[in-house]
């Protein structure tokens, strides 16, 4: 099934809207989308909608708000039981209550979105989707190491669009940026031009996706983060020239990084130059429109420039010094409260790790190896519930020991495998799968709708149905399958397994027992 519902062109629009950083159009045009896809029963595209409203909610600084759209999602998702989307919703929450000042609620909802990527199966848009989720809201906690190994765990996958895959490349660029300035503004310059290195080749291979594509605005921010790193690294003349030219290219929308990160480094190229009312302007820009998108790094970052243009501009400014040892004191702290912060996550994940084994091994000791039903060790604990009531199923496989002599026991269990999914597909989820034993199996039909002959109908069309010779040149396969109606579960086992016995004396390959109820399919 694919991941896009049929109204997918108005969660597009969305998107649009917030990855050019017009959040306010964005949350919109999610919610007036939202309401149309409730009314169409369009429930793939409402999830997308509901998430693209929650994330342009955040990205405006409106984080109360992003995070009861986070609460919202994880509802609509309760029937549907998929991973990915479900750490989508989480990294979604987990971001907005970092900014809510909620961190040990955030690393709970953290830990179990990222297990639940990295146990994820397939690699379609929501796996991307769900791995980028969790990794920004790794990058709002600080956590730049994790966050990145994922971001590059997804930015070369070839089977993705170059225009996916920009959106993921930029926001590894923005990233590495980000981690460079931290570092640099706690007082580590050498470690930050090494990630300032890596930001300058990712904010270039951004720009040659954003070239492909053709996407102008992607790649004027792609120039922006490169011209800041040139800046930084010792580059000032050629930093202004591709600072100035990316500027000219993109709208500097508050809630996009790249605004903050090219006027913070044009402020400094023009502050070595002498220019500093117009640098001033650029700081003091940033520091005003940056409370709202909450960027810290870049809000200490802009801080910190204004107290250097200051002492390019006066010497030494007696607010200067108080005030970068102020932005390096918090950042200091920030940083040292990283190694705590990832401990808590890896002890999180280990304990639902621990959880999750315990849970698979108790369902192990209740399941069959070779078919993946259930076993008989899960019958007698359905068997001991004399309060419950089942239409019950007695199948057995005929003239097993044939297949076996003949074809091999590979073969055979290669047989019993597929019948297994014959019978599982068949069943609804409340419904109990057994392997008996050997070529036999049962299914008690919980709810006093089940009606049992039906099934056991529908059944003896699947395996008459299958392509046995698939399996093996001349296997044929059939089955004889006894019916009872409801009952308490013992007895109703122990008169299916009578009426089995009755198919299988009246020539195999049929039903016999309780007949189907008046109208049923």
């Amino acid at each position: 099934m694919s991941s896009f519902g049929p109204f997918d062109v108005l969660a597009e629009r969305a998107h649009g809207f917030y990855l050019d950083g017009f959040s306010e159009s964005a949350v919109q045009a999610a919610r007036e989308g939202l309401a149309f896809c409730e009314a169409a029963g369009d429930e793939r595209t409402a999830r997308f909608l509901q998430f693209i409203c929650g994330v342009a909610l955040h990205q405006l600084g409106r984080h109360s708000e992003a995070s009861v759209e986070a609460g919202h999602l994880l509802r609509r998702l309760e029937s549907s039981g998929d991973p990915l989307w479900r750490a989508k919703a989480l990294a979604l929450l987990a971001e907005a209550r970092v900014d809510l000042g909620m961190t040990t609620l955030a690393m709970d909802h953290l830990a179990e979105g990222r297990m639940l990527v990295a146990a994820a199966k397939g690699g379609g848009y929501n796996r991307l989707a769900a791995t980028m989720s969790v990794a920004l809201a790794l990058r709002a906690l600080v956590l730049f190491e994790p966050a990145d190994e994922l971001l590059v765990s997804i930015s070369s996958v070839t089977r993705y669009s170059r225009r996916l895959q920009l959106t993921v490349v930029q926001e590894a660029a923005v990233l590495r940026a980000s981690w460079g300035a931290m570092l640099e503004l706690v007082g580590r310059p050498g470690d930050a031009r090494e990630h300032y290195g890596e930001a300058h080749a990712r904010a270039l291979w951004m720009q040659q996706l954003a070239w492909e594509v053709g996407y102008p605005e992607m790649l004027a921010r792609g120039e922006a983060i490169e011209g800041f790193v040139l800046q930084r690294t010792g580059a000032g003349g050629l930093a202004e020239a591709r600072l100035r030219q990316a500027m000219a290219g993109f709208r500097q929308r508050e809630v996009l990084a790249e605004t903050h990160i090219a006027r913070i480094g044009l402020a400094l190229a023009l502050s070595e130059r002498g220019l500093h009312t117009e640098a001033r302007a650029l700081l003091e820009e940033v520091t005003r429109t940056i409370r709202r998108s909450h960027v810290d790094v870049w809000a200490s970052a802009a801080l910190s420039a204004i107290a250097r243009v200051a002492v390019e501009e006066h010497g030494d400014h007696p607010v200067a010094a108080p005030l970068s040892a102020l932005v390096r004191s918090s950042l200091s702290r920030l940083w040292a409260d990283r190694e705590g912060r990832f401990e808590a996550l890896q002890d999180r994940m280990r304990v639902r790790e621990m959880a999750e084994q315990t849970d698979r091994m108790g369902r192990a000791a209740l399941e069959d190896p070779l078919t993946r039903l259930g076993n008989r060790r899960l019958l007698q604990q359905v068997l001991e519930r004399a309060d419950r009531l089942f239409g019950a199923i007695f199948v057995d496989v005929d003239s097993f020991k044939f297949v076996n002599d003949d074809f091999s026991h590979e073969v055979g269990d290669a047989v019993l495998r597929r019948v297994a999914e014959v019978l599982r597909s068949r069943c609804r989820d409340e419904d109990v799968v057994i392997r008996y034993g050997g070529d036999e199996f049962v299914l008690l039909l919980a709810g006093e709708d089940a009606d049992a002959r039906s099934v056991a109908e529908r059944v003896l069309a699947g395996v008459r149905a299958e392509d046995w010779e698939a399996l093996a040149p001349g296997l044929r396969v059939t089955v004889s399958l006894g019916v009872a109606r409801r009952a308490p579960a013992a007895e109703a086992l122990s008169q299916a397994d009578a009426a089995c016995a009755a198919a299988k004396r009246g020539g195999r390959d049929r039903v016999a027992g309780a007949p189907a109820a008046e109208g049923a399919p």
